[in-house]
């Protein structure tokens, strides 16, 4: 996993992460919806300028993760509560990503 350990940051793009994290831990903390969290991730993601796209690959495939969970659950009319092993798989490696 490529963690944002080694990379040289902006303020700018710092600031996005540091977005991420926060985003994050609402969600963790149940003050976010699962729809509002995959949103502003993806917000989030696309606008990074200098991270290199390694680390956006691998952030773009726990988000997706995200995104594929909650289209599912929508499809089938299911509580997300049945896909919570997986909602908490892709949110643990977001979370690893972004070195916590």
């Amino acid at each position: 996993m490529n963690k944002l350990n080694n990379i040289t940051l902006t303020e700018y793009d710092l600031r996005q992460l540091n977005l991420m994290k926060e985003t994050l831990g609402a969600y963790v903390e149940n003050r976010l919806p699962l729809n509002v969290l995959i949103n502003r991730l993806r917000d989030l993601l696309d606008c990074l300028q200098d991270v290199n796209n390694e680390w956006k690959e691998q952030f773009h495939e726990h988000w997706f993760s995200l995104e594929q969970v909650y289209a599912v659950a929508l499809d089938r009319n299911e509580p997300l509560s049945q896909y919570e092993s997986y909602i908490n798989d892709s949110v643990k490696g977001l979370n690893n990503l972004l070195g916590w």
